[in-house]
């Protein structure tokens, strides 16, 4: 394709799409969820916002919406283990548990009873209160990706999965592993790009998901790899499959946004091969043309149209300790750069060239950056911990129970230390909670219901009663810090906020009146 096409695509892609198209598809989304609420402009300047059509008691449910995309982050993968499409906490509470301390250098507990609590020969007392959907693994044999049910593992391998699949891990005599540095594949030198990596989102964390399985397959440990059956789906190339490795080792390396550019792009490539081969199997009986292959992008890429953007390296709020706001921005632009070369390399399409542009590339990662929502699953570990403390009130356990789970899982639980009660990390994109604005005094939050809300899902609750017609919003920020702090912490959104709290702040400082 001529550069001067390329650019009109990406332009069209990236245009502001019509009100009325808009307005179509986001009336679908709230039909298909089945929630009462509307999407409308709204009368103070923010752009589009959602509204409610009934009143809503303090504390009920708003809406619970699944995600678009979303990805645990890395450095969480070796403290808990969740399904890569719904994020549910998946195995046993003693796989979750054995999970945790394999992935730790000196847990201090015999490794030959971690095996035991893994492979399901040694129980905790009571840890049936405590069921887990059996772990599934993936279609193509990757141990990337694991799931709740053979349901989830079969949309997320239509989704996008399929693409992004590296099959099964290399084995110790394959060369491709002795490459390998990092979460499946090897990473490119990334010096250059050192100071974005540290502000863009790069994970502290006690060993790498890649390392952790490697590490745990080097000591004859029983995990992900040993649950691994007979392929489903015939494996990729060698090629593709070291290609889709160094691409996760960079993104795991660097920032878990990535993943989440993968899937959208992977999602859109297979949505709009779907809609030519209907063209193509059609009455007319006849291939697709280059205008058919824009019409089917243009449908596919429909979903993120309507949903805000900026390009990454321009709406991140550069930090104080940065050297220079210009070589800031130019290692933030490279580290992208560097992301979408190892995604060509696997993932390219030519039918689709405007997918694979770096504009647009780092417009997708803008605006997850501006839109994503932090999701956090709850640990069952957790709970257990809790009931089995003698502190505990709870009469879930009767006395004789508590004891012998307190007796038993003492041990483990010291060895965790603090992270006993870490569950599922990670960030999600969601098609109407991403169209909620901003306030400092919302009416609504993100919160999880201990032991109702166990996947992934953004669940909205009513911090207050709301009235019919009211904007639903909610905060992206601590909103109990001071105006300031907020200020400043908000500058991540490109905005100023002028909500009614932040009025009546500057106001009582005598910087405005109201």
């Amino acid at each position: 394709m001529a550069e001067k096409d390329l650019r009109s695509q990406v332009e069209a892609l990236l245009r502001p799409v019509e009100p009325a198209v808009a307005q179509a598809y986001f009336e679908q989304v709230i039909q298909d969820l089945g929630v009462p609420l509307s999407i409308r402009e709204t009368s103070d300047s923010k752009g589009r916002g959602v509204f409610c059509n009934k009143a809503f008691e303090a504390d009920a449910l708003v809406i619970k919406e699944p995600p678009l995309v979303g990805a645990q982050h890395a450095a969480n993968k070796a403290d808990a283990l969740v399904c890569s499409r719904c994020f549910t906490m998946i195995g046993s509470l003693e796989q979750q548990m054995a999970h945790r301390l394999l992935s730790m250098e000196s847990p201090g507990i015999n490794p030959d009873y971690l095996r035991g609590l893994w492979l399901g020969a040694a129980t905790l007392p009571c840890s049936d209160k405590f069921p887990l959907p059996k772990l599934v693994t993936c279609l193509g044999g990757c141990t990337y990706n694991i799931y709740c049910s053979s349901a989830c593992a079969k949309v997320d391998w239509a989704s996008c999965h399929s693409l992004l699949c590296s099959g099964p891990p290399p084995q110790p005599d394959d060369p491709v592993k002795e490459q390998s540095s990092s979460s499946d594949g090897p990473i490119k030198d990334q010096s250059s790009s050192s100071e974005a990596a540290d502000h863009a989102g790069t994970s502290g964390h006690r060993m790498s998901f890649g390392d952790f399985s490697h590490a745990r397959e080097a000591q004859k440990a029983p995990g992900l790899a040993s649950l691994v059956p007979a392929m489903k789906i015939a494996p990729p190339a060698m090629g593709k499959a070291e290609a889709v490795r160094a691409f996760n080792g960079h993104a795991d390396g660097t920032n878990d946004i990535f993943h989440l550019a993968a899937q959208l792009i992977a999602g859109v490539l297979l949505r709009a091969d779907r809609i030519i081969q209907g063209i193509s199997a059609s009455g007319e009986a006849r291939e697709a043309s280059p205008q058919d292959h824009w019409a089917a992008l243009q449908e596919a890429w429909r979903p993120f149209a309507v949903a805000c953007k900026a390009l990454w390296w321009d709406c991140m709020a550069v930090p104080a300790d940065a050297a220079d706001e210009e070589n800031f921005r130019g290692s933030v632009r490279q580290l992208a750069s560097d992301s979408l070369e190892l995604l060509r390399e696997f993932l390219y399409d030519e039918r689709f060239p405007a997918l694979f542009d770096l504009e647009l590339y780092g417009s997708i990662i803008g605006m997850f950056e501006l839109n994503n929502l932090s999701m956090h699953v709850d640990s069952p570990v957790e709970t257990y911990a809790i009931l089995a403390t003698k502190e505990s009130l709870c009469c879930a356990f009767d006395p004789t129970e508590q004891y012998m789970a307190w007796l038993v899982s003492k041990p483990l639980l010291d060895a965790l230390g603090d992270s006993y009660a870490a569950g599922c990390e990670g960030s999600c994109f969601y098609a109407l909670q991403s169209c909620m604005n901003h306030s400092c005094d919302p009416n609504t939050h993100a919160y999880k219901r201990a032991g109702v809300d166990t996947d992934g899902s953004a669940i909205i609750l009513a911090k207050r009663a709301i009235e019919a017609g009211e904007e639903i919003c909610i905060s992206y920020i601590e909103e109990s810090e001071p105006h300031h702090v907020r200020q400043s912490m908000l500058e991540d959104y490109a905005f100023t906020c002028s909500c009614s709290r932040c009025r009546a702040d500057l106001a009582s400082t005598g910087k405005i009146k109201v």
